[in-house]
């Protein structure tokens, strides 16, 4: 029973020793990865500003609304993505 209590100890103090090494265990991708989905958010962020000076030249244009809602949706969609994994 002594063994078996000492291989116990053994194994939960072990755990958490090997498994310090990480830093940030949720990290997916690398920086430059994340430095290019941050780009490409804002771009997204861009194009739906576009959108967004367009559509106050001329409200009537449905197809702007609906362009501004898909990139604004991407972005949003992203930008999830990029505090998951990158921050």
């Amino acid at each position: 029973m002594k063994k078996l209590t000492m291989l116990a100890t053994l194994f939960l103090m072990a755990t958490p020793i090997l498994a310090d090494g990480h830093k940030n265990s949720n990290q997916l991708m690398n920086k430059d990865e994340c430095s290019e989905l941050k780009n490409g958010i804002a771009e997204l962020l861009m194009v739906q500003d576009y959108y967004w000076q367009e559509l106050e030249k001329d409200a009537e244009k449905k197809e702007l609304y609906e362009a501004i809602a898909f990139y604004s949706q991407q972005a949003a969609n992203y930008s999830t993505i990029y505090d998951v994994w990158c921050d």
